[in-house]
């Protein structure tokens, strides 16, 4: 495959170096990688909200514990198995490894329709979602890599938590329409689909958008995901550490929405209209407002507000709608203010998180996206624990509105106290720019992404 590869790239070098007045200028990579993490997304989105049930119908011989860890090979898998090849990605190049990964995702999701056992469950959700992690990271290494500065970053980051979200939008939908009588090959079929459909827009389009600097992203500094040394030079600034702080915690809070929230509508809505609105609502919202919100946020950068800042503000507002929730207000009132401001926090909150760890001091961004990779799951799973077990132990207590009250406050003032000044220092590497000398791939993009 790395042989494969290196052919490619020499006959797309000897391409460019053929076109008439120097290298060809090529069209924006984020545009691409948008309409595939559309697809990609579109595939998962519309089997997670059936998945827990899939499993169970697959092998039913199993009971809920074996549900439950099905859901955790696959979520963990997705979230951190990146990580266990972060050595040979750079090797393979963005489109051989971004191609790949897809083609994973759909055999592992083809694949799960048709095994009943459930070892062999485990193993084709491993595959699919481990698939799913490498696309994913390498997506957001590519357009560091080929985008200068926060403003322009956060931009592109944007578009691509749009396209997440509209597919989040369908997903359920396509999920309800295709998964009938436990019959789980129609939908799974559409599922690898959306797969094998992003990688084919990823082998045509991906040689032709990226320059011969960046086809492959620049390796990590020796064989560990992470460096010791690397996290030591990224963290040395207060700032910096403050800003990775302040992204775990806005993440701790992000996961509440998907385990506390989610079960709390499930117990105490009875209505499944207004159920499925209050879970679709933030990504509905999201497809229609990223763009203003957007705008504010480049505003903001532009005028010299760093990343923390940002991140800060979008916990600060997870914090008030959990405060929403153990206000008082009739409940369907409540949980209609908490999605609203769930999604303007996320708003903020999902391309800023990209945007920030991207311009920590690494010397790889592909290393310092796995570190955005290691804190992301570090909170989302707390988070989710907290979400799904504490709730759940004061809820049967009839504590549930002084969980959400609790919450909310240490979520806010937490926040606010990473938030005020220290000492004044020279601007990090989380401030408004990159402090350290751009990498040659940054370079040669550097006049295309103006």
């Amino acid at each position: 495959m790395e042989e494969t590869g290196h052919h490619a790239e020499k006959a797309m070098s000897a391409a460019d170096a053929t076109s008439a007045g120097g290298p060809a200028r090529r069209p924006p990579v984020t545009p691409l990688l948008a309409v595939d993490n559309l697809l990609v997304n579109l595939g998962q989105y519309s089997l997670v909200p059936v998945l827990a049930i899939l499993i169970a119908t697959q092998d039913r011989s199993t009971g809920a514990t074996a549900v439950g860890v099905g859901l955790f090979v696959y979520f963990a898998a997705v979230g951190v198995s990146c990580l266990l090849v972060n050595r040979w990605l750079p090797r393979f190049g963005y489109t051989t490894a971004m191609v790949v990964s897809a083609l994973l995702a759909a055999v592992g999701f083809g694949l799960l329709a048709f095994v009943h056992a459930f070892a062999a469950l485990l193993v084709v959700l491993l595959v699919a979602g481990f698939g799913q992690s490498v696309h994913q990271v390498l997506a957001r290494v590519l357009i560091a890599e080929n985008t200068t500065g926060d403003v322009e970053r956060n931009k592109a980051y944007s578009t691509m938590n749009i396209a997440v979200n509209v597919a989040g939008a369908l997903g359920p939908f396509i999920a309800s329409a295709l998964y009938v009588s436990g019959d789980g090959r129609p939908l799974m079929a559409a599922v690898a689909v959306c797969y094998l459909l992003g990688a084919a827009i990823l082998f045509v389009g991906l040689p032709r958008v990226l320059r011969q600097a960046v086809r492959r992203p620049r390796p990590t500094v020796n064989a560990w995901p992470v460096s010791r040394a690397g996290v030591a030079a990224a963290l040395r600034s207060p700032h910096a550490w403050r800003t990775v702080v302040v992204a775990t915690l806005a993440t701790f809070l992000y996961a509440q929405f998907y385990s506390a929230f989610a079960l709390m509508i499930a117990d105490e809505i009875t209505t499944p209209v207004l159920r499925a609105v209050l879970l679709s609502g933030p990504a509905i919202i999201i497809v229609v407002l990223q763009p203003a919100i957007t705008a504010v946020v480049t505003h903001l950068l532009r005028r010299g507000t760093r990343p923390m800042m940002l991140l800060g503000g979008a916990a600060v507002v997870f914090g008030l709608a959990f405060l929403a929730l153990g206000s008082g207000l009739p409940l369907a009132a409540a949980c209609l203010l908490t999605v609203a401001l769930f999604a303007v926090a996320e708003m903020v909150f999902t391309p800023m998180l990209n945007t920030a760890f991207a311009a920590l001091a690494f010397e790889s961004r592909l290393e310092a996206l796995n570190f955005r990779q290691i804190c992301w799951s570090a909170g989302e799973a707390l988070g989710s624990l907290c979400g799904g077990t504490l709730f759940l132990l004061v809820s049967d207590r009839g504590l549930g509105r002084f969980y959400w009250l609790a919450l909310g406050a240490a979520a806010i003032v937490s926040t606010v106290l990473l938030l005020l000044p220290r000492h004044r220092t020279a601007h990090g590497p989380t401030g408004r720019g990159d402090t350290r000398p751009p990498s040659p791939a940054i370079t040669a993009s550097a006049g295309s992404s103006r």
